[in-house]
């Protein structure tokens, strides 16, 4: 039902009024009628054009300005953006508190999407970008506090899902930012604990930020994989603490 013009019968489905609002918004965005930067009708004009009340107009205006996709300007006017990054990682994490997400949940997904990451990386890292990892790792190597070593490296793994340039990636990694970040500082600080552990560690980010010089996928997943053994023999061994 493009620009929902038979909205009315459409109305007579069983749905609530701001369900029929927010299709509203959601088709045009979707057909490409409405873009970012985007000024989108007076209120009253859309009532008219719904045949809804202005109240439910502006609870679903309200809606998509808290979710990032409306910017209502006093006196200008609303406007179309896109910036829900925000709203996202707050419903993200509320979804996975609710399902009580592991560590070995979000260990798995980590590792699939950072290869992938990795493998843009490559591709499309510019020089600014693979210096300032560079310097993330000069920086891991001289700090002592494990807490300072954990931000260091939330921070090399966030620069290095940004140098993707794969929008998707980064978007998603944004939606889980605060439980990946918990995890990343969490074990960085039990794996420094043990200095064979801690060396390899420092090792596999080296080995990350090489294969990002050199171009060579293949040494960059192995490691990659490194990487995530070494975080992934921690894991099991808490897991089987818990266990027991």
């Amino acid at each position: 039902m493009n620009e929902f013009t038979d909205f009315k019968t459409y109305k007579m489905k069983n749905k609530k009024t701001y369900q029929y609002v927010f299709d509203y918004f959601s088709e045009q965005i979707l057909s490409g009628e409405l873009k970012i930067n985007d000024k989108i009708l007076p209120e009253r004009e859309i009532a008219e054009k719904l045949d809804v009340s202005r109240n439910s107009i502006r609870e679903v205006m309200h809606m998509l300005e808290i979710n990032g996709l409306l910017d209502c300007r006093q006196g200008s006017g609303n406007y179309i953006r896109c910036e829900p990054q925000g709203y996202m990682v707050q419903f993200m994490n509320m979804v996975m508190a609710l399902h009580k997400i592991e560590y070995t949940e979000v260990y798995d997904i980590r590792m699939g999407y950072e290869t992938v990451a990795l493998r843009l990386a490559i591709k499309n890292a510019t020089e600014e970008e693979i210096e300032q990892l560079h310097q993330i790792l000069i920086k891991m190597d001289e700090v002592e506090d494990p807490k300072e070593s954990g931000r260091l490296d939330m921070e090399f793994h966030n620069k290095l899902i940004a140098a993707s340039h794969n929008r998707l990636i980064v978007l998603y990694s944004s939606m889980i930012a605060e439980l990946m970040n918990r995890f990343i500082s969490d074990f960085r600080v039990r794996i420094m604990a043990d200095p064979r552990q801690a060396e390899a560690l420092r090792r596999a980010h080296w080995n990350i930020y090489d294969s990002l010089v050199a171009k060579d996928f293949v040494a960059g997943s192995f490691a990659m994989q490194r990487h995530f053994d070494i975080v992934g023999e921690k894991l099991e061994y808490l897991q089987k603490q818990l266990d027991n």
